[in-house]
Formats: C-alpha cells, sequence, structure tokens
C-alpha cells in the first residue's frame, strides 16, 4: 500500500483513496476516503492479505490497547495520547481524560470492523469474493462523482457529507429498537460532549442523488445477501468519515450494531471494548441530544 501526503487537494485525488492519515479531508466530501483498504478488506483472499492488511490498519488507525490506560500501544496519528504519569491515575469522565476514552473506543471498533469484513471474505468463495469488490466499488467510485466536486470553501464538517448519506441509507436497513427512534439529523458533527454541532452546507445538495446511488447500488447486486451488504455498507460508512468520534449518526447506526453483534470481537482485534464502553459513548451524545 502506498501512503501518501495528507494534505487536502482542491479535487479528489488517489492520495484520498490511499490515505495514510485516517482524517483526510480530501474534497471528495469522503466519499473515496480510505477506499483501496475497504476494498482489500471486502475482497481479502488469503491469510497472506489479510496480514498485509492488518499491517496497514496498525499504520493507519493504531494498535489494540491493553487497557485503556495502556498509551505505549501504537496510536492512530493525530490523537493526543496522555502521558504515562496522566494516564495511570486520570478518570475517563471530562476533559483529556474522556478525550482519550472515547476516541481509543472509536478508533479500536474501526480498526475491529475492517477485520471482521477480511475475515468474512477469507470464508467466502471466489465468485463472492469478487462480488463483494465490485460492490464496494460501485458504491465508492459512484460516490465520487456524486458527491464530490472542486469547491472554494474547505471545512472540517464538508469532508462529514459522504459518510452522513450512508448513514442514513442504512438506518433504513434495519428495525428500530423499542422505543428508539431516528436522530433528527445524520449530519451533526460533534464529539460526545459537544453541546453545538456543525453541518455540512453542502448536504442538501447531493443528499437525494447519493441515496438513490445508494439503493442502485444495493439493486444491482442481488447475489449479495442483505445482510452482506449492511455490513458492507457500515465498514463504508465508518472508514470513509473522517473521524467517527465526531460523527454521532456513524457511530450509533455503524459502530454500536457491530459490537452488539455475536461475533464481537473479531479475531486478534479489540479486547478493551465491549457494548458497556460503546453505551458510554451514546449517553454522552444522548445528553446532548445527538443520538
Amino acid at each position: 500500500m502506498a501512503f501518501a501526503s495528507p494534505q487536502a487537494q482542491h479535487i479528489h485525488n488517489t492520495a484520498c483513496e490511499m490515505a495514510a492519515l485516517a482524517n483526510c479531508h480530501c474534497h471528495c466530501r469522503g466519499a473515496g476516503h480510505q477506499k483501496d483498504l475497504i476494498v482489500r478488506a471486502a475482497g481479502c483472499a488469503s491469510t497472506a492479505d489479510l496480514s498485509a492488511l492488518a499491517q496497514n490498519l496498525e499504520t493507519v488507525l493504531g494498535g489494540f490497547h491493553t487497557n485503556f490506560r495502556d498509551v505505549k500501544t501504537r496510536t492512530r496519528s493525530g490523537r493526543n495520547v496522555l502521558s504515562a504519569k496522566d494516564a495511570a491515575t486520570i478518570g475517563h469522565q471530562v476533559g483529556r481524560g474522556a478525550t482519550w476514552f472515547e476516541t481509543v473506543v472509536v478508533d479500536e471498533v474501526m480498526h475491529s470492523m475492517f477485520l471482521q469484513v477480511a475475515n468474512d471474505s477469507l470464508v467466502t468463495t471466489a465468485a463472492q469474493r469478487r462480488e463483494r469488490e465490485l460492490f464496494v466499488e460501485r458504491v465508492t467510485s459512484g460516490a465520487i462523482s456524486v458527491v464530490g466536486s472542486a469547491v472554494t470553501v474547505m471545512t472540517i464538517a464538508e469532508s462529514h457529507v459522504w459518510c452522513s448519506i450512508v448513514t442514513e441509507y442504512i438506518s433504513g436497513l434495519t428495525p428500530l429498537a423499542p422505543g428508539s427512534k431516528l436522530p433528527t439529523l445524520f449530519d451533526a458533527i460533534c464529539y460526545p460532549r459537544l453541546t453545538a454541532a456543525r453541518r455540512p452546507g453542502s448536504l442538501p445538495l447531493v443528499r437525494a442523488a447519493g441515496l438513490a446511488h445508494l439503493a442502485g447500488a444495493a439493486r444491482a447486486f442481488p447475489a449479495l445477501s442483505p445482510a452482506t451488504q449492511l455490513g458492507l455498507l457500515r465498514l463504508v460508512a465508518a472508514a470513509t468519515c473522517p473521524d467517527v468520534w465526531h460523527h454521532p449518526a456513524v457511530a450509533r447506526f455503524c459502530l454500536q450494531p457491530v459490537v452488539a453483534g455475536g461475533s464481537w470481537p473479531p479475531p486478534h482485534a479489540s479486547k478493551i471494548v465491549t457494548p458497556t464502553e460503546v453505551g458510554q459513548l451514546e449517553r454522552r451524545w444522548a445528553r446532548k441530544r445527538h443520538w
């Protein structure tokens, strides 16, 4: 995998698709972000493929910590890593300790999701793997033309356009739990303890076309079961999101169901994140009315 510069460009470029940093802010509005890793996970064909993917994922997303006070394990680039002294004593409810806890949770879940999709691919047939690859290719490549454009003003919120669209589409694929309801917004951008959220201003211009594109991709691959398509789309939404720590809808509809699933955690993945930890993020976002 060729790791490229994380600098934002004024048009979509292959550096975004091969992003060496998880928080790329390319002008494709997230549609092509980390496409290389997503396709490789979807079509993983051998243990050698899995090993190579795992090495690249650790470079991009960090490793798997032994506990929430472990600051020696590699952490996703751009994160604020605590000092060993602070890590040993700091609480995880407010301030820097809360930020550390929350970011470790979302990064380890996303890393694990890649491995879970790759492991699922290993046990399928060659024909099924090809369908999985083509589905992801169609979803991501088509999305670049649907939602990507050259723009003159760049904000971090604009990089969340595509993951907001995919998450809204996913929300309609599974029934809600009793007593729960859909969020008012799928594009609220804020970390779990923040009251005011930002929103990508360009989303209304491309939302309908993006949702139609996803529905068309689903119809074009009837050989893939709804459950398989859902799993791949959850990875697409999470991986193309510049930072799930800032995107509660992605955490709710893509990360949380995976952690709550019966196959969590996948082999050689996170051992410290359980539904309890994700539930803490849910409560923090919910208190600010962003869940």
